[in-house]
């Protein structure tokens, strides 16, 4: 029997790491634990292995079910074994039993022993009830054989595959790229309870331009390659978001083909890679159905959330995957990125520029002239062939960023194929010249407000001052040609230029300065503030050494759970000529300084001393 009491000794002897690593795998209610028996209690309730098996795969649950009906220890050898005796589980190795073992010990699921490993009975005794839950019982655990695999893509079905996976994978990059400089531009409020903020996933989805569906499949992807994160409840660009978008088609896709393979669950990672060059679709959908017999509908939705992305990445396409998925899910993304570059159209450095202002690009820009061609001109449009626009506000922004005329100019003439158009030349000049006609500085020390906005343009201050876009400035008229604030100058400058008025900013002494607007989120999760399971195990140590006799208050909560559960136990009893004896002894009571029992062995009922009684631990 392998009961509460051999877990509660099983904890109190785990080191604080693997206990609380148990803890993260098994969250229990803090409130009412207040030893190591009450902690056994909890994970062994019937509710809470119920919760820890349900999302366990059949190997797992195999290992528990033939484990369990040994009736005591066994070794993985002979597990393994016995698994090869059933259609669910005839592959199964004796490596992979043992690891699902340590993983099953791991989840105090099952009490290891030098010589095996046997589940709690709790967890046998669960398992037993799952007829009557509508879960597979025991035999059928055992005896259900996977369904058949589908046979591989034909080639006609591959080449297909590949066309639209390429197509798929090229859109993809285009697509983070876009919300990352629209996240750079403005990040992402996400709400408490999870999910973008409405507004915000209606702005993104009109930058991708793809359907508001899309933008958390986008956004998941750009998170799991560290490109986006979240900082105080917001959507923001990592450090590395930059370096990646001025990277080739390739060496970007590649990035995030690399982020989905590494994201896949350990379960679902092996079971892709059996299929790389099958179909998926309702056959892969059936055998996790198979696989997670507890939890059909949790985990289809799980693995469909990475589908999703692979689908979306171009990993798939339609039926399964293309050339470069099978080769990422078989040897990697250095193979899935020379795959898929073969079917990739060629970029350009060059455009045409139109009389009309707009710019055309005759297929996919580098990323370097794109880059720096989005500081001065506005996207229009995105597909293999993207249009964008200047205006003067798209100018005006540039020289912000530090460009100058003849910078652009150089810039537009080097990558145009059609030369400068004389509209285009004029726009420039006179945003140039327009640029700085409105001025921003900081507050003088004791002036009232903390920005002032000033120009030589009364007409145009007087626009900025009833501008209902900046009303939230709180602008208030100082004289004919200044404005203050109560907000800093960055916030009241980067205001104005969203608003699209030629604004600068100064420092103190009136020399221009380029405020760096972009914030970045730190890639990775945060740490939490607190682990609720470290927590729990300093407590339980805590409670553990303020006992004044720690040895014999634990022995008294073991004979008592002895008691309760009628177990049978060995106790170790000092005799009064300093020998140490065994009995088997069944307790049925405590009282009057006795612990009373049946002993097995003897079979006679016997009394004994609670002060000669020096151990006792379960029988396996």
């Amino acid at each position: 029997m392998t009961t509460t009491l051999a877990l509660a000794a099983r904890l109190r002897a785990l080191p604080d790491d693997a206990l609380v690593a148990v803890l993260r795998a098994r969250p229990v209610r803090r409130a009412g634990v207040s030893d190591f028996f009450d902690l056994a209690e909890a994970l062994l309730d019937p509710e809470a292995v119920q919760r820890a098996l349900a999302p366990l795969d059949r190997l797992r649950l195999a290992v528990l079910t033939v484990a369990g009906r040994a009736g005591d220890a066994r070794s993985a050898e002979w597990i393994a074994a016995r698994l090869s005796e059933h259609a669910a589980t005839e592959g199964a190795t004796t490596d992979a039993v043992r690891a699902a073992v340590d993983e099953l010990a791991g989840l105090a699921l099952l009490q290891p022993a030098d010589d095996g490993a046997a589940p709690y009975d709790a967890v046998t005794g669960r398992l037993d009830t799952w007829p009557a839950l509508g879960l597979p019982g025991p035999a059928a655990l055992l005896d259900t054989a996977p369904p058949a695999a589908p046979a591989p893509l034909t080639a006609d079905e591959l080449a297909a595959a590949d066309r639209l996976a390429a197509e798929r994978a090229f859109e993809a990059v285009a697509a983070v790229s876009e919300l990352l400089a629209e996240l750079r531009r403005e990040g992402a409020r996400e709400l408490q309870k999870g999910g973008l903020a409405l507004p915000a996933a209606k702005r993104l989805a009109e930058a991708l331009a793809v359907d508001a569906a899309v933008v958390p499949v986008a956004l998941s992807v750009a998170a799991r390659a560290g490109l986006a994160a979240i900082a105080d409840g917001v959507w923001l660009p990592t450090d590395d978001a930059d370096s990646w978008q001025h990277a080739t088609t390739a060496a970007r896709w590649h990035d995030l083909a690399a982020a989905w393979l590494d994201g896949l669950p350990a379960d679902l990672a092996p079971l892709l890679a059996d299929r790389s060059r099958a179909p998926w679709g309702d056959a892969l959908r059936a055998h996790l159905a198979w696989l997670h017999p507890a939890s059909v509908a949790e985990t289809a939705e799980r693995a469909g959330a990475h589908l999703a992305e692979a689908e979306w990445l171009g990993v798939t396409a339609g039926r399964g995957p293309g050339s470069a998925g099978a080769a990422l899910l078989e040897s990697g993304p250095d193979a899935a990125t020379a795959a898929m570059v073969a079917h990739f159209p060629a970029e350009v450095s060059q455009v045409y520029l139109q009389h009309d202002l707009t710019v055309i690009s005759p297929g996919p820009l580098a990323p370097e002239v794109e880059a720096r061609l989005r500081t001065m001109a506005d996207l229009e449009s995105r597909a293999l062939a993207s249009t964008f626009r200047f205006s003067a506000a798209s100018v005006d922004r540039a020289v912000t960023a530090g460009e100058t005329a003849a910078s652009i100019h150089d810039f537009l003439a080097s990558v145009s194929l059609t030369g400068v158009p004389q509209p285009l030349d004029y726009l420039i000049a006179d945003a140039v010249e327009r640029h700085g006609r409105v001025r921003v500085r900081d507050a003088e020390p004791g002036a009232e407000g903390k920005a002032v906005v000033r120009s030589d343009d009364a007409t145009l201050l007087g626009t900025i001052a009833v501008d209902q876009s900046l009303s939230a400035l709180r602008l208030l008229r100082a004289d004919d040609t200044t404005l203050v604030s109560r907000f800093p100058r960055d916030v009241v400058f980067w205001a104005l230029s969203d608003a699209r008025y030629p604004v600068v900013a100064e420092d103190a002494s009136g020399v221009l300065v380029t405020p760096q607007r972009a914030r970045v989120a730190p890639r990775g999760p945060s740490a939490p503030s607190r682990d609720p399971a470290a927590e729990l195990v300093a407590r339980l140590r805590q409670a553990d050494a303020a006992e004044e006799d720690t040895g014999e208050q634990w022995l008294a909560r073991q004979l008592d759970q002895a008691v309760r559960a009628r177990q049978t136990v060995v106790v170790q009893v000092a005799m009064p000529d300093g020998r140490l004896v065994d009995y088997l002894l069944e307790p049925t009571g405590i009282g009057g300084g006795r612990l009373r029992g049946r002993d097995r062995a003897a079979d006679i009922e016997r009394t004994l001393p609670l002060s000669s009684v020096k151990g006792l631990r379960s029988v396996d």
